[in-house]
Parts: structure tokens; sequence; C-alpha cells
């Protein structure tokens, strides 16, 4: 049975040995958005909370529940992508949370946070960096998002396209159904962004890249957790 790591699933007892033996948190961060048909509107937060809990698992600590806000900044890809159910908030409210989350995180007993977000337009990806450099207290936080992470294996950002369908679809398999695309692979794809998933995405290749992203996560979280144990001698 894999150890439990995420905060709202842990038993109190199980939090303290757990904050105990690595004072570490992930905040993973997304949107609720269309991408695509065959994709859930949650992808970008349910994603890389997966992949922080992978990366908890490999080096220890604790996932915060996801946060579903996306700031609305998004790439033209055609009238679905304007979707109903797209729930863009505006920076001020996201930044707001976000700090608010990080201080109270800090006076549990964190030493050390990774604000991460999976939506990657670049002013979110901007936002959770100045957030990150924005923090008052004595924790170490630092701002990044996934597109950053998984360069042993060519990983890179795309939306609702290969990498993100991989990912999610060895996360979540449940919540992937590619057939909502055309079969025909010569009809093109409205709001996919990078390569062709029905040809390119795979289960298997989701395993790999969730492989490669949680251990690169895993790294820079032991890594800022060591610069705070420095900076605290």
């Amino acid at each position: 049975m894999e150890p439990v790591v995420e905060y709202e699933k842990l038993l109190p007892s199980q939090f303290e040995k757990r904050i105990s033996e690595c004072s570490l948190v992930y905040v993973p961060v997304g949107s609720l958005e269309w991408h695509g048909e065959h994709l859930a509107l949650g992808n970008d937060a349910i994603k890389m909370h997966g992949l922080c809990c992978e990366a908890a698992r490999k080096g220890g600590g604790i996932v915060f529940p996801p946060v579903f806000y996306g700031i609305p900044y998004m790439v033209d890809y055609g009238k679905a992508y304007e979707h109903a159910a797209n729930l863009p908030v505006t920076e001020d409210f996201l930044r707001s949370v976000l700090s608010t989350v990080l201080s109270a995180l800090e006076r549990i007993g964190f030493r050390a946070a990774i604000l991460i977000t999976g939506h990657t337009c670049k002013q979110q990806i901007e936002l959770m960096r100045a957030v990150a450099e924005e923090h008052q207290g004595t924790m170490k936080v630092f701002g990044t998002n996934d597109a950053e992470l998984g360069d042993s294996i060519d990983h890179t950002s795309d939306h609702a396209a290969k990498w993100e369908t991989s990912i999610l679809w060895h996360l979540m398999p449940e919540l992937v159904d590619i057939y909502q695309q055309p079969r025909d692979t010569s009809v093109p794809l409205e709001g996919v962004g990078g390569e062709d998933p029905r040809i390119h995405a795979s289960r298997d290749l989701g395993r790999k890249a969730v492989e490669a992203i949680a251990g690169d996560l895993a790294i820079k979280g032991q890594e800022l957790l060591a610069q705070s144990e420095h900076a605290e001698q």
C-alpha cells in the first residue's frame, strides 16, 4: 500500500510523523478550463496534485489539496476553448489565496514549500514565482511549473496534447476519453496545443513522464529543505 501523503487524508499522528521527518509541503495549483473534448476540466490541478503526491512518496513531505484556480490569460485556440465551464479568477484573488496559504503553512511548522502550477500560461507561471519571492516568513518557498521538469525524457509544455493527455491517462485513466476526439487523425483538433494526442499520447508515456517529473520535483524539494536548514544554522 502506498503511503498517505495528502494533507487532507492524514490522521493527526500521521501528519505529525511526516512533518517531523520532512517539513516540506507541496502546493499544487491548476485551473478549471476546457482541455479539448477528451480531458477532464480540472486536468491542470489534478495532474499537478498527482505529480506532487508521487514526489512526496519519493522524497518525503506532505501535499496540500489542489488549488483549482487559474487566472484569465488563455491561449486563443478557437471558440470551443471559451467553454462555459471555464472558471478563471482575478490575479489579485489567486495571489491573496496563495499568500494566505503559505503563511498558514509556515505557522503550522513547514520549513520549505514548493508552489507549482500545472496551468502553464506565462502569466500564471510568473505569478507562482512572484508569490514565492514575496513570501515574508522564514519558510523557503520556490515557485515553478511542471513544464520546467522532466528534461530527461524531453518533457515540454503543451495543452491537452501528447504530454498532458499521457500524464492524466496514467494518473487517472477514468478522466481521459480519447475517443471523444475524431478517430480520423486527418481531422484537426480544436483546443489542442502540441503533438496530436490521438497519435502520440499513451498511458506508458504518462508513466515515464510522471516518474521523471516527480523525481525532479522530489530532488528540488530536498534541495529547498537543505537550504532552509542551512539558513537556520
